[in-house]
């Protein structure tokens, strides 16, 4: 596809999936970002929703916020899954789509969302610039800027209006920019349809 063409639609229904994650992780609050994986989930860092029997809370576009439920932990990938009660709101009326298939090509441009130091339900965009092995598991590289707040957010591809990755870290170094990295979405892929399927 021509680059220079964006799916402002696949782009727009991911960014109004968007959410708010506060955790808990040892008694200190973490906030950081969440997106709707369709009917009551969402997924997020394993870093923002904590590994303890903490409470968690997403909040939504419109100020509402609501208990969760960790229902998948993986602090290997760094991923985790809540699920919240439908009683308590509605099931999410935006859900982004998914590129399960691969990693996307050097050079790709991308969308990093979330709440970065506050700034609530904001963008930044950039490209992908490789796949690397340097923190361990295999993560996307980028140069869309990732700071606190973004932690757990969708890494969009701004061609198609997928979700590519989701936004995990970046190197604070004051030498260092344009470092930034994301879980390749179609390892979360697998898990997510599982649990939508209601399996274990």
């Amino acid at each position: 596809p021509d680059p220079t063409v964006l799916d402002s639609a696949g782009v727009s229904a991911a960014a109004l999936s968007v959410v708010r994650v506060i955790g808990d992780a040892c008694g200190l609050g973490v906030e950081g970002a969440g997106w709707g994986a369709g009917r009551e989930l969402v997924v997020t860092n394993a870093h923002v929703a904590g590994y303890s029997y903490g409470k968690v809370t997403i909040a939504f576009r419109d100020g509402k916020a609501i208990a969760a439920q960790r229902i998948y932990v993986d602090p290997h990938l760094d991923l985790a899954v809540l699920a919240f009660d439908p009683r308590a709101r509605r099931t999410m009326t935006s859900v982004p789509s998914l590129d399960c298939r691969s990693n996307p090509p050097v050079g790709h441009p991308v969308g990093a969302f979330g709440h970065p130091w506050g700034f609530r339900f904001t963008g930044t965009r950039g490209i992908t610039s490789a796949v690397t092995t340097r923190l361990g598991a295999n993560m996307l590289q980028t140069d869309a800027p990732i700071n606190e707040g973004n932690s757990g957010g969708p890494l969009l591809s701004l061609e198609t209006g997928q979700v590519v990755g989701i936004n995990t870290a970046k190197i604070k170094e004051e030498s260092v920019e344009g470092l930034s990295f994301a879980v390749p979405m179609h390892y979360a892929c697998t898990i997510i349809e599982l649990l939508q399927q209601g399996r274990d």
